[in-house]
């Protein structure tokens, strides 16, 4: 017979989805997403039917408290839907808001085993003031013994359950994946025109940068556009394209009104991306703070070496300096230019390096994180 999973997390992805259907479709267990909201703000991914059981909370904090926690998501009707379909095993994504922690008090009350999954990293921890720090010390005293295991995305995450009380026996590795074959696939066809696409867009620069992700502050696209800005004297050569849409927009194209070598186009669905992940010659994610990054995953898979900075948790495990990509302090324009420049000095090494983090990313895959669940729930079920 089945065990029953419910799976509690708070919007639909496209990298979540693929992940979903194959943990529906083993064979081993029957499983219940529940989604606390039906999309994320800012984020206008065009999916359609899942393809495995599913229930969308209602969800009464507004759009504008996304984020924030405790209030990011309230939905009462998570204890009722755990009540109706009485799972073996509660796989929670965070542990940030009220309906996480009504999902945890579930869990505890109906002794049922709890999974963690979140990408958490202890290098963000340092950014917060002390008394938030001490707050949040108490809450995963309390949080971390009411978990059965961790799910987790990569090593600076298994390091900060670790750090926050977790047992290594308790730790699963379940890295985080996009789907490898379809950015290969897709960027490879792409690529045979990569030339006309430059010239068709008006991208007419030697090597293109290439960012990709929300424009918010957090994610430090004013640092990139300020370097592109410092560099540009000595090299006229570099072109830098942004895709992604949000808050800070507007600003942005105020701060590179004067660049023409900066293109802004908009958001476009994960289903477009390998098009520039073809044109480019290296991404850069500029973040001030990034608890992963899973534009690192696609364009590695696409062929496309990376320069990140420090605050990127994907750093950890998949930017070898000098051969996957190049690492940059965050939030320091002039360091973050002097690494483009020393990025942008031979194609071929750029060539070379994208080759190498292709196969550095195969290991990365669905079935891997997949396995990570797997060994979970076998120890508590």
């Amino acid at each position: 017979m089945k065990k029953r999973v419910a799976i509690l997390v708070g919007a639909p992805t496209p990298y979540r989805d693929p992940l979903f259907e194959r943990l529906a479709a083993c064979g081993q267990y029957e499983t219940l997403v529940l989604y606390c909201s039906e999309k994320q703000p800012n984020q206008d991914w065009r999916l359609g039917k899942t393809r495995y059981p599913a229930v969308y909370l209602k969800n009464y904090a507004p759009p504008s408290w996304h984020g924030y926690f405790a209030v990011g998501a309230i939905n009462p009707g998570v204890w009722r839907e755990l009540d109706r379909f009485r799972p073996e095993a509660v796989i929670a994504y965070g542990y940030n808001s009220v309906t996480l922690l009504l999902a945890t008090a579930w869990a505890a009350r109906h002794r049922v085993p709890l999974l963690m999954r979140s990408d958490s990293a202890l290098a963000h921890e340092d950014d917060k003031p002390g008394f938030r720090l001490a707050l949040k010390r108490s809450f995963m005293r309390w949080l971390t013994p009411r978990i059965s295991g961790f799910l987790t995305v990569g090593t600076a995450n298994s390091h900060y359950w670790l750090r926050y009380g977790a047992k290594p026996e308790q730790i699963f590795s379940a890295g985080y994946a996009v789907d490898n074959d379809y950015f290969r696939r897709e960027t490879e066809r792409y690529r045979s025109t990569r030339e006309q696409i430059r010239s068709e867009n008006g991208w007419r620069y030697p090597y293109l940068l290439l960012y990709v992700g929300r424009l918010a502050w957090e994610k430090g696209a004013d640092v990139l556009i300020e370097s592109v800005r410092r560099i540009s004297p000595t090299r006229p050569d570099i072109g830098l394209l942004i895709v992604g849409d949000g808050v800070e927009r507007e600003a942005l194209q105020e701060q590179a009104h004067h660049m023409p070598q900066v293109f802004f186009l908009g958001f476009r669905d994960w289903n477009q991306l390998p098009k520039f992940y073809a044109a480019a010659d290296l991404l850069v994610v500029p973040s001030r703070y990034d608890q992963w990054g899973l534009v690192v995953n696609e364009a590695m898979a696409s062929g496309l070496p990376v320069l990140a900075t420090r605050k990127v948790g994907a750093v950890q495990d998949l930017i070898l300096e000098g051969q996957t990509g190049f690492v940059a302090p965050e939030n320091d324009a002039d360091a973050l230019a002097s690494a483009i420049d020393r990025a942008c000095q031979s194609l071929d090494r750029l060539r070379t390096m994208g080759e190498e983090a292709q196969k550095m990313i195969e290991p990365w895959n669905y079935e891997a994180t997949l396995s990570g669940f797997y060994q979970a729930l076998a120890l508590c079920l």
